[in-house]
């Protein structure tokens, strides 16, 4: 096979998709319709890096334990390589919301005794020297934690090996063809963008255009994020989370929030959002907020593609259409596939925690290597598992046939 791939999305999930198939030797052809990459979801001026433990240490925590793990090695590996990267690893502080929640967090340190440097329980007084303010009670104390600019890690993954990757900015695909072992990809205009014997879709909810993917149980949440005027070195100086989180300073701002609302397309920024946003900020830092005005905020609305078990999707796209006809499956191996079609979405609000490991497990998928992550997670985010449940509960429902037209263009071009 010609290793050749088009990824359609330079956010997170494109770009570290990009990165890892890039540094296996494989030539990119990347397409996004922004002029930049980083400009969706993954355009806020910084998000949170940390895992996210539980008690029964499910499918959720030990997926974002590895994730976490990934990403601080691989945000380390792009530092060294001198490359446009930026973030701080300040620690993040996620503090307890009641003494039931601080109660289980308890457990979770004390049952799972985990490496002080990944996790450890603060008492509110520690808690409090930590974020630099009072706070109201402890909480899990991360280390390793901090913030990253999102945009500067997809600027910084597809720079990691350049000449591997090429760019297509600033075009839309309008629709998608797969013949003869090549998928192609067309502008409105009718142009052929890029064509490759493998596609990658990682352009969040936009994927369920196409018809092999419209299937996907893929929909959108709005985020807000409110802009905080901050001088260097203010308070606090660590990432600090409790039903919300804020930032450090970071070039004269700090960011808080965010909101969460599902089918939500307004893309302006919302009063009332502010208002929301400042409301957790009280709520984590009590007396914080009292002096800010919501109406003289800043901020930034993203919208991010999640799915309803809260897993990412990444793997090859189950063939929705076969699945329609009765071609029936008991496990998801059983599943026939859409030849070269892959998937990395769903990321929700995990994005800059996932994207590194997702796009390592893409990589290794797309090339049939053994995969980075236990089975059962493997599985856990294999996006046929919809089609499976929906076999599971006696529900079919057919989708269109793939698109097609267009003129021919070689698979090694574009």
């Amino acid at each position: 096979m010609d290793r050749h791939a088009i990824v359609i999305g330079a956010g997170l999930a494109g770009s570290s998709a990009a990165e890892r198939l890039a540094a296996r030797g494989w030539r990119i052809s990347l397409v996004e319709r922004a002029a930049a990459p980083g400009a969706g979801a993954s355009g806020n001026l910084a998000g949170v890096l940390r895992p996210l433990p539980s008690l029964d240490d499910n499918r959720l925590a030990r997926l974002t334990r590895a994730a976490f793990e990934y990403a601080l090695a691989h945000l380390q590996a792009l530092t060294a390589a001198g490359l446009p990267l930026r973030w701080g690893q300040t620690g993040v502080l996620h503090l307890a919301r009641d003494e039931r929640h601080a109660a289980s967090q308890q457990r979770v340190v004390a049952e799972q005794a985990p490496a002080a440097g990944y996790l450890r329980w603060v008492a509110r007084e520690t808690a409090s020297e930590l974020a630099g303010w009072p706070v109201a009670g402890g909480g899990w104390w991360f280390a390793g934690g901090g913030w990253v600019d999102p945009a500067s890690l997809c600027r910084a993954n597809l720079a990691r090996h350049g000449a591997a990757v090429m760019p297509h900015y600033g075009l839309a695909v309008e629709r998608v063809e797969y013949a003869a072992g090549c998928w192609r990809c067309f502008a409105s205009s009718g142009e052929i963008i890029a064509a490759a014997p493998i596609l990658v879709l990682a352009n969040a909810g936009d994927a369920r255009r196409f018809a092999a993917t419209s299937h996907l149980p893929l929909r959108t949440a709005r985020g807000q994020v409110s802009h905080l005027p901050a001088a260097a070195g203010s308070a606090p100086g660590v990432v600090v989370c409790r039903l919300g989180y804020v930032t450090p300073a970071i070039d004269g701002l700090r960011c808080a929030g965010a909101t969460f609302a599902v089918d939500d397309d307004e893309a302006g920024l919302r009063g009332a959002d502010h208002a929301d946003n400042l409301a957790r900020l009280e709520f984590i830092l009590p007396g914080y907020s009292r002096h800010i005005d919501a109406a003289e905020l800043g901020g930034r609305v993203g919208f991010r593609p999640l799915s309803p078990d809260r897993l990412p999707m990444i793997g090859a796209v189950a063939d929705a259409a076969a699945f329609a006809a009765g071609s029936a499956a008991a496990t998801l191996a059983d599943l026939r596939r859409v030849p070269g079609l892959f998937l990395v979405n769903g990321f929700g609000a995990r994005g800059i925690v996932w994207s590194a490991l997702a796009g390592e497990l893409l990589a290794c998928l797309i090339e049939r290597r053994t995969p980075p992550l236990a089975a059962d997670l493997v599985a856990a985010v294999d996006p046929g598992r919809f089609l499976l449940r929906r076999q599971r509960q006696h529900r079919h429902s057919g989708v269109g046939q793939r698109q097609g037209g267009g003129g021919p263009l070689a698979c090694g071009n574009g």
